[in-house]
């Protein structure tokens, strides 16, 4: 792989401006945090709603920074202190890491879906070995892909990127930027509705990665909803469906959902990977399949992928004395609210079981509705405890006050609801924690802690 290093040449010919340097510099690397900038770097001033990154040049000035690239120009700096003019200094980012990628040639696999998307990348970069990188968490928007692909390793052969939207166009501009040899998918469900109108606004927005694949690259879908198998195949002849249904041209077969491992078989070859739930087979299969299209054949996926352990609080078991928590709390959608009562029952067996329920966020003018259909699935499922908080209190008011004979508590406030909920547990149950990322639910487990034992994580 080629070696590469930034300099006021390959900035100027990235953004298509030149510097106000007289001398040419070399950068010892891009950061877009005045905060956080190392000396030697190049600053990129972003600008936003409420704030104007080409404010804090001074500071970048004062960190050490070497140069900067803003969106107006900027009286009363040295000399010797280079800056980049532009129009748009989150183009300008995206150039750069566009830049980056075509001079060091990685093979990119770029993953995108309402839910599990890092766990796919996860599991993607095990299969594909210690020459693969992949996005730092939450790094999958148009600062964070961008960022991702300038920090990625030199030496690294395979960046695996997680890309993400909640607004129509951002996949195809991420699309546009990450230019991936390898297309994921990995499941289309109702999340991000503000931003996204409906599910076929959100099916759209997924599929509209598809297109940036580079030539003679690779599409890999799921078959879960079965309108994504079709829509990709409409549009994408030779896309790979996989999953566990007839429907997938790469299946699991002989999967199984035990406690705290799922395990299945493909081409031949026994998988078992840390998780709960019949969607981490699917994911598990989406990423042995992109390692399969780039070299990697099943045995050595298995192998690698049985040494990935679970992301915090996306479906992250932990023992607090004799009771069982099962933390799903860093994304919520109806999708993922369903997995995660399937992983719970899983997990739960015979045992007694429960729910901490919070708000799913962003859902738009659809909100009361997805509210009351996931109250609904709650209801019908083998739970002792519901307690209900945020929009989902709402949902089950009728229920709490009504003749079922479940133990229902519906109450807006998390510790009030989490209150009312350890006083109905016997301290051995299984209990699932599930919100949108927004709500901050781990903030009840150090009251599980508290309560129940010591918090050792599992």
């Amino acid at each position: 792989m080629a070696t590469f290093a930034w300099t006021s040449e390959r900035v100027a010919e990235a953004l298509g401006v030149m510097g106000t340097g007289d001398v040419s510099r070399a950068y010892v690397g891009i950061s877009t945090d005045s905060r956080t900038v190392q000396p030697g770097q190049l600053f990129v001033a972003l600008e936003g709603e409420s704030f104007d990154g080409a404010d804090y040049v001074g500071a970048a000035v004062e960190a050490g920074a070497s140069g900067a690239v803003v969106g107006r120009r900027l009286d009363g700096l040295s000399d010797e202190f280079e800056l980049f003019v532009v129009e748009d200094t989150l183009v300008a980012l995206a150039e750069l890491a566009r830049a980056r990628r075509s001079e060091l040639g990685p093979t990119v696999v770029a993953i995108t879906g309402t839910s599990g998307k890092t766990t796919t990348r996860e599991f993607t970069v095990a299969a594909l070995g210690p020459q693969a990188a992949a996005s730092p968490a939450n790094f999958n928007n148009l600062v964070g892909v961008p960022l991702s692909m300038l920090a990625a390793p030199q030496t690294a052969e395979f960046w695996v990127l997680e890309l993400a939207s909640n607004q129509r166009g951002e996949i195809e501009q991420l699309g546009r930027i990450a230019q991936p040899d390898v297309g994921m998918i990995t499941s289309v469900g109702e999340g991000h509705l503000e931003g996204l109108g409906d599910s076929r606004g959100v099916l759209d927005e997924k599929l509209s990665l598809l297109p940036a694949i580079r030539p003679g690259g690779s599409a890999v879908v799921s078959d879960d909803p079965p309108e994504l198998a079709e829509a990709a195949r409409r549009g994408t002849p030779d896309v790979l469906v996989a999953g566990v249904t007839e429907e997938a041209d790469e299946r699991a077969e002989d999967w199984s959902v035990g406690e705290g491992e799922v395990s299945w078989t493909w081409r031949g070859v026994k998988f078992r990977v840390p998780g709960l739930g019949v969607h981490m087979v699917r994911n598990g299969v989406l990423a042995a399949v992109a390692a399969r299209l780039l070299g990697v054949e099943p045995e050595r996926a298995a192998e690698r992928m049985r040494r990935v352990r679970p992301l915090p609080m996306r479906g992250e078991v932990r023992q607090i004395g004799e009771l069982t928590l099962l933390v799903d709390c860093y994304n919520a959608n109806p999708s993922s609210f369903k997995a995660a009562l399937e992983s719970l029952e899983a997990l739960a067996g015979e045992r007694r079981c429960a729910v901490l329920a919070g708000s799913m966020l962003e859902l738009g003018s659809r909100s009361k509705e997805l509210h009351a259909r996931v109250a609904g699935w709650m209801d019908e499922a083998r739970i002792d405890v519901i307690a209900a908080t945020g929009q989902f209190a709402g949902a089950f008011k009728t229920l709490a006050s009504g003749s079922s004979t479940r133990g229902i508590i519906a109450e807006e406030d998390v510790e009030v609801a989490y209150r009312e909920l350890a006083a109905r547990l016997a301290g051995d149950e299984v209990v699932l924690l599930k919100a949108s990322r927004g709500v901050g639910l781990e903030r009840v487990i150090p009251l599980f802690e508290r309560d129940f034992g010591t918090g050792d994580q599992s």
